[in-house]
């Protein structure tokens, strides 16, 4: 996969996470815009973190970022 795609990809997947983990929250809880914009940002962040450090210790935890792990090249 072209190296600018991979990123594009690792980039998205967590705003699409947020994404969705924002409108289950809102229709679970019934939040306003204004804390919407604040759940957004903080599920985004979070996922994002959370699965570049299981990535550091598990490498094909990658595909919870949306690539999977390439096999080492000879």
């Amino acid at each position: 996969m072209n190296p600018i795609l991979k990123n594009v990809v690792r980039t998205a997947t967590p705003a699409v996470v947020g994404a969705v983990a924002t409108y289950l929250t809102k229709l679970s809880m019934n939040i306003n815009p204004s804390v919407e914009m604040v759940v957004f940002p903080i599920a985004t962040s979070t996922y994002y973190t959370a699965i570049h450090l299981l990535e550091q210790k598990y490498p094909k935890a990658g595909w919870l970022l949306g690539c999977l792990p390439q096999a080492p090249q000879k």
